[in-house]
């Protein structure tokens, strides 16, 4: 997917879309992304891998997590570790998350 520069998310060839954790957690990284991608969308910036389902996916996680209870079982998600979590749809439609690494 092209959308420019400086963002807080990857896309893969999957469809997955991964987001770079800075200082800020999960949360607010996926708000970030989802932000992103809906002006570039608005702004005839998304081209390539269905957008559309990619703003959806982002909406599902955000709607669906337990942040709170995430971040307490999972302390690298809360922000300051620089890891990158990839969002996936698995084939039940149910949005999962997993740990793919740091920066």
């Amino acid at each position: 997917m092209t959308i420019g520069n400086n963002l807080s998310f990857d896309v893969l060839s999957d469809g997955s879309v991964v987001l770079t954790l800075g200082e800020a957690c999960v949360q607010m990284t996926a708000k970030r992304a989802h932000r992103e991608l809906t002006l570039a969308l608005i702004e005839g910036r998304a081209a390539g891998a269905a957008p559309e389902v990619l703003v959806d996916t982002l909406e599902r996680f955000l709607s669906t997590t337990d942040f709170a209870g995430l971040r307490a079982e999972h302390p690298e998600l809360a922000g300051g570790s620089g890891c990158r979590v990839r969002l996936y749809r698995h084939a039940d439609g149910i949005v999962r998350w997993e740990v793919v690494g740091s920066k």
